[in-house]
């Protein structure tokens, strides 16, 4: 199976069409995505604190996540209509995926190394085959993250509100942190909305759920604009004017605004929202008027199936560590680790197609 060409993007474009720019920047966010990953679960101390490994943390640690959540908000309104229970069910698949992946990447590899003598315990600090299965990783927040915002766009179908419930979700959220009732199994449920990195809940629906509403927003107005180029035009603009706003706030108190990468505070979140405009304009404008090359067609391909993409990575990271060990490898082997990643992900997806393209033939 090849790569397909897709269709350049004209100034002038009807902004209903699929456009090119969101497939190149999840592709762009794919790069930065393994990087991080293979870094943080293969490179060892050194590795990760020299300058390639604080390189990729600067690049990829804060945005990545952020703008890939902003970019699915954006698809709920950019893509046309889908019945409130088609959304969803999709959403409650994305929940279960994500779940069904901890037991996969994680537990599974995780015990079979520790019984094989592969890693030890103390390498592996308080991680344990249990607590991989109930992180709370990306593909659970973003199942709940894809309800909330379809019925918030079923219940208050103006853009505006949308805007009101994303600065609502910013600036509350630091008071209903950490909520708990020392029940343990209310308290697992309550993490999926309030939790902390120490908790396992590395995406909690607050604040990281106004990503995805302010994503709605552009997505709307991006579908009723008639000129692509003046839109993200605009779009650079009123990024740089928020981050002009989000970066001051952050001053103020960096140690509470910017107190993690998986749960900021208010200016980071603004800061980050302003940064995903203008990174949007910039995909935009490498992608316009652009005739179709190899690289370009390659990051489509991989942002047209970035949640397939997303779960291949992390099959191979998680199992991965049977071979290399947790956080052994030094700089040369852990940046070809991230190259090996990213080419059998490719093949993955590829493998994964065709098996899914036969399986569609054979039930037609």
């Amino acid at each position: 199976m090849t790569i397909s060409a897709t269709t350049p993007i004209r100034a002038s474009q009807p902004a209903n069409e699929r456009l090119l720019t969101f497939d190149f920047a999840r592709g762009i966010l794919i790069i930065l995505m393994v990087l991080v990953h293979v870094l943080d679960f293969y490179g060892d101390t050194s590795t990760r604190e020299s300058l390639v490994g604080s390189t990729i943390r600067l690049l990829a640690n804060w945005q990545v996540a952020a703008w890939f959540v902003f970019i699915m908000g954006m698809f709920i309104t950019y893509s046309g209509q889908q019945s409130l229970s088609t959304g969803l069910k999709r959403a409650l698949g994305l929940f279960a995926l994500g779940y069904a992946l901890n037991i996969a990447r994680g537990s599974i590899p995780m015990w079979l190394s520790l019984q094989f003598g592969l890693v030890t315990q103390e390498q592996l600090g308080s991680y344990t085959p249990t607590t991989e299965f109930f992180i709370v990783d990306i593909l659970q927040f973003a199942g709940l993250a894809l309800a909330c915002c379809l019925l918030v766009k079923h219940l208050l179908p103006e853009p505006k509100h949308w805007l009101i419930s994303a600065l609502l979700v910013t600036f509350a959220s630091p008071s209903i942190w950490d909520t708990s009732t020392g029940w343990i199994y209310i308290d697992s449920v309550l993490k999926l909305l309030f939790g902390n990195v120490n908790q396992g809940a590395m995406f909690p629906l607050f604040p990281w759920l106004a990503y995805p509403l302010v994503g709605m927003a552009f997505g709307h107005w991006l579908r009723k604009s008639c000129n692509i180029r003046e839109f993200f035009q605009k779009s650079l603009w009123v990024g740089t004017a928020i981050i002009a706003v989000g970066l001051p706030i952050t001053i103020t108190d960096t140690a509470y605004h910017m107190a993690s990468n998986m749960r900021p505070g208010p200016g980071m979140v603004i800061s980050l929202t302003g940064g995903a405009l203008v990174f949007l304009w910039l995909c935009q404008r490498l992608t316009e008027n652009q005739s179709a090359n190899r690289f370009v067609s390659l990051l489509c391909f991989w942002g047209r199936n970035v949640t397939t993409y997303y779960v291949i990575q992390w099959l191979l990271i998680g199992w991965g560590l049977m071979l290399v060990g947790s956080q052994q490898l030094p700089q040369i082997a852990a940046i070809s680790a991230m190259l090996v990643v990213m080419a059998l992900s490719h093949f993955g997806v590829l493998l994964w197609l065709k098996i899914h393209n036969v399986r569609s033939m054979k039930i037609a």
